[in-house]
């Protein structure tokens, strides 16, 4: 038996299996993948050292926990390897598949799992949400503990909480990296060449969010603090103001929200 098995090979489960790696709660050897028709679960073997199945109903077989890490439109090539499966934990990262729906696939696994990470889990850096089929055991909580904190840190929510978050953590990358080139366009036209914006942005971004997790302060308070009467940085956000931005960002995370459901409805 092997203590995890990995249905999909891709950027999230490396991110996963390195993670359980580093910390130890498995050696290359008690790790098995299987992949589609690419090449990224030879890859990830031959950085790993994790074995690496053509055959789907091997990883399943053998897997004391699996982790659910393909594409979602690849679940109904699953075929009767999802009934196969018996295993006491599954974890599903799939974007907008329900419990309810892997429970149609996997009926013999013991709890399902759901969780929403986000991209920064590939630096071990992210933050993921999960919600459990039913409530989880000691031993349970630690086998899903130690695939979630490979990717850095995580809360406990309600499977219907997972909509919003991915419109929040989930989708958040995007807004950021969005807000990151439309710095670094800005910064261009003002006479800075792509190497110095990028560098200026980056540091930027960087410097700001660690302070702000590091801080007493809440975010609203450090926007003050930094913006004095009169100055540069209040002439900068009455532009922001007058242009409805936060309301903007609402309306856009409300977005993403629906877009969650729509899918999971697909």
């Amino acid at each position: 038996m092997k203590k995890f098995g990995f249905i999909g090979a891709g950027k999230m489960a490396s991110a996963i299996v390195h993670g359980i790696l580093a910390s130890k709660s498995a050696a290359p050897e008690e790790i098995v993948c299987t992949c589609g028709d690419d090449d990224t679960g030879k890859i990830l073997s031959g950085k790993t050292g994790i074995c690496l199945s053509a055959s789907l109903e091997d990883v399943v077989g053998q897997a004391e926990t699996l982790v659910l890490a393909c594409k979602p439109q690849q679940l109904a090539q699953l075929g009767a390897a999802g009934e196969e499966a018996k295993c006491p934990v599954l974890i599903s990262i799939l974007a907008g598949t329900t419990i309810a729906r892997l429970r149609e696939k996997f009926p013999n696994v013991g709890k399902i799992v759901r969780v929403m990470p986000n991209m920064p889990a590939q630096i071990s850096q992210g933050i993921s949400a999960y919600a459990p089929e039913a409530e989880l055991s000691k031993e349970e909580n630690a086998v899903v503990d130690s695939v979630l904190s490979a990717m850095g840190e995580y809360l406990k929510v309600s499977e219907a909480q997972l909509d919003a978050i991915t419109a929040v953590s989930g989708s958040g990358p995007g807004y950021v990296f969005e807000f990151a080139a439309a710095m670094i366009s800005g910064a261009k036209k003002l006479g800075f060449s792509d190497e110095e914006a990028k560098k200026l942005v980056y540091k930027t971004m960087l410097g700001s969010a660690m302070l702000l997790n590091a801080s007493n302060l809440s975010a609203e308070e450090l926007r003050i603090a930094v913006s004095s009467p009169g100055g540069t940085t209040l002439a900068a956000l009455e532009v922001f103001e007058k242009s409805g931005f936060r309301h903007m960002v609402e309306s856009a995370l409300f977005a993403a929200k629906n877009r969650s459901i729509e899918l999971s409805k697909l």
